[in-house]
């Protein structure tokens, strides 16, 4: 009998996890769809127009990413503009507001933050080649909204978790814990206003928060996709 009763335990466990897994692809499958993940592997280039809310400041933006990892953030404000680039391998960053008059090269989680960034089908698609641990947490309440709540774990242990709307699929906010100078930063961004562009589904309002406290919104006026974008842009800063 106690031989019957370890092997039943073992058989309740193996579906469980069985049945989990299941649920997380189809939840994935889901989200997948409602996003138009068939789209956006076809997409080579994004460049996102837009500006920046932050401290009673408007600051217009311009966002560009290009295939394979590549990504070049910049902000102009009083004549001003501050770059951020991302090559894949090397980054760069230019901050005219902090006195620096060149481009500096990014610390190693600098690095790291441009490289999650810089991935322009998202952590969850094909988590398992990037190396990332990916666990569905079952249901929560997001502001009165049904979500499934997934993690992703980073082989450099960062976590983000993934709150996905359980009707429409669509992802409403991000929590991530990253390791930044050996210690723990938390912050949440607040996805919404989707709209549709070549049958991707683009947030067209974001807010960040750290510790509860809104640090600023990012709203995205225009979109546009597969454009012409130099290498040249995501390398060195310098005039473009």
């Amino acid at each position: 009998m106690k031989k019957i009763t370890t092997i039943l335990s073992v058989l309740l466990l193996v579906s469980g996890s069985l049945l989990q897994a299941q649920t997380l692809e189809e939840i994935l499958k889901e989200h997948f769809a409602a996003t138009g993940q068939d789209s956006v592997l076809k997409t080579q280039t994004e460049k996102f127009i837009g500006k920046m809310l932050q401290g009673g400041l408007e600051v217009p933006i311009i966002q560009m990413a290009k295939r394979p990892g590549k990504v070049r953030f910049q902000g102009t404000f009083q004549d001003l503009t501050f770059v951020q680039t991302y090559d894949g391998n090397e980054g760069w960053s230019l901050n005219p507001f902090a006195g620096s008059t060149e481009p500096q090269p990014m610390s190693e989680d600098e690095l790291k933050a441009m490289k999650y960034q810089s991935d322009m089908d998202g952590m969850l698609w094909n988590w398992q080649d990037k190396g990332y641990k990916v666990n569905y947490e079952g249901k929560d309440d997001m502001e009165g909204t049904p979500c499934y709540k997934i993690n992703v774990e980073t082989p450099q242990g960062d976590l983000f978790t993934y709150y996905i709307d359980s009707d429409s699929y669509i992802l409403l906010r991000t929590h991530s814990r990253i390791n930044v100078m050996g210690n723990e930063t938390e912050g949440d961004s607040y996805f919404s206003n989707y709209m549709q562009v070549h049958g991707i589904a683009i947030p067209a309002k974001i807010e960040n928060k750290v510790n509860d406290q809104l640090a600023g919104t990012i709203i995205i006026d225009s979109v546009r996709l597969n454009v012409q974008l130099p290498d040249s842009l995501f390398g060195k800063p310098g005039i473009h």
